[in-house]
């Protein structure tokens, strides 16, 4: 193991590069924000949700009456370790070399710079994407599963839930791909009223793109902003409008749209592109931040010799590392993050199910460490 052979590689240089177009967007940041822990352990508290427990009116020479404390429950478990690797082989190499001979303008400089950081971009990308897919999954199924089809390591087998209660698990009156029968604009104030029952104040709805399309052509929906603007002649339904409308029902909740994807490459290294979001599933949250990546120590950042033979740079949860090999020739960048996606307030999260069935049993059983 020795230090990288591209002269371009240094601390400063990799930090650059992580600033650039090169870094591609996710949408995990806009709801998960990032959170350092001493320990790889990872923990969230969940307490008793509901309106505000109010004071007592009490006469001038009494005692304040004692009210119980909130039954606090805590979750908790390992962090793992996320990482992805990458070589540049003797071509490349070859091929970098030559553009270093070659490089005299800006144009055959950016060629060079490309190469001697695609790694580098691959990488960070790839930890990045691993965590867009795992905020999606909980953000839209309020847990996750790993196995052979969607991670080439540690299978869970099992429904791993993030501990949202089975009774925020809402499901639709129709299908919302049926636009004469589904009123999805019922489906979401029926939400919103459950919640409010249970004292969480709903404030944003996630979807899929596509899920908004199918709500904006349904018959239901026209019909019903329609008469709220008192338009007859055509109407072109917007998120805009739709979220104005929900505002004059008294329902002070916003639609948010995403259309995340993410490539997943198998162990023979065939790769499949998937949405993370699962289908037909709308998001309700109080809080848009609804969550933390929750990363803790990484044995390599603190290590001295590590140091020596290795150029490394960390970028909010992610550490990357820059080393090659003098026999057989080979420049390798590694990506890895010790982090997990938590949900802060599982209670205050809700998931309607918007194509009229059940939730499946396994998505029902949910698999948590409770202390």
């Amino acid at each position: 193991m020795e230090r990288s052979l591209i002269k371009q590689v240094n601390r400063k240089n990799m930090a650059a590069r992580l600033n650039t177009r090169k870094v591609k967007p996710v949408y995990f940041p806009n709801f998960f924000g990032v959170k350092q822990k001493s320990s790889l352990k990872w923990e969230t508290l969940t307490g008793e949700k509901g309106a505000p427990v109010i004071a007592d009116v009490i006469s001038f020479d009494s005692s304040a009456s004692q009210k119980k404390r909130e039954v606090i429950g805590k979750m908790s478990g390992d962090i793992p370790k996320t990482a992805i690797k990458r070589g540049m082989n003797e071509s490349d190499w070859n091929e970098y070399r030559q553009l270093s001979r070659d490089c005299n303008g800006d144009a055959d400089l950016q060629a060079l710079l490309d190469l001697s950081f695609k790694d580098q971009d691959f990488v960070y990308n790839g930890v990045r994407g691993r965590f867009e897919w795992w905020c999606m999954q909980l953000m839209s199924k309020a847990g996750f599963v790993l196995n052979s089809t969607n991670n080439n390591g540690i299978v869970t087998e099992e429904f791993v839930g993030c501990g949202m209660p089975n009774e925020n698990k809402k499901v639709s009156s129709a299908d919302w791909s049926n636009a004469t029968t589904a009123d999805g604009l019922q489906d979401i104030e029926d939400v919103i009223v459950a919640a409010s029952a249970d004292g969480v104040s709903l404030q944003y709805v996630v979807m899929r793109t596509s899920e908004f399309s199918l709500l904006k052509k349904q018959k239901s929906t026209i019909e019903k902003v329609k008469g709220w603007v008192n338009q007859k002649d055509k109407l072109v339904i917007t998120k805009k409008v739709i979220n104005e409308y929900l505002a004059a029902q008294e329902k002070p909740i916003t639609i948010v749209t995403l259309d995340p994807s993410v490539r997943i490459e198998d162990a023979a290294h065939n790769r499949t592109t998937v949405n993370p979001w699962e289908a037909k599933r709308i998001c309700f949250l109080e809080d848009l931040m609804c969550g933390d990546i929750q990363h803790g120590p990484i044995a390599a950042e603190s290590s001295e010799e590590y140091k020596k033979k290795a150029t490394t740079l960390k970028k909010d949860f992610v550490f990357i590392s820059k080393w090659s090999e003098l026999e057989p020739f080979k420049e390798w960048t590694k990506a890895e993050a010790n982090a997990i996606p938590v949900i802060n307030d599982p209670d205050a999260m809700y998931i309607l199910k918007a194509d009229g069935a059940a939730w499946e049993t396994n998505e029902d059983t949910e698999k948590t460490d409770e202390d």
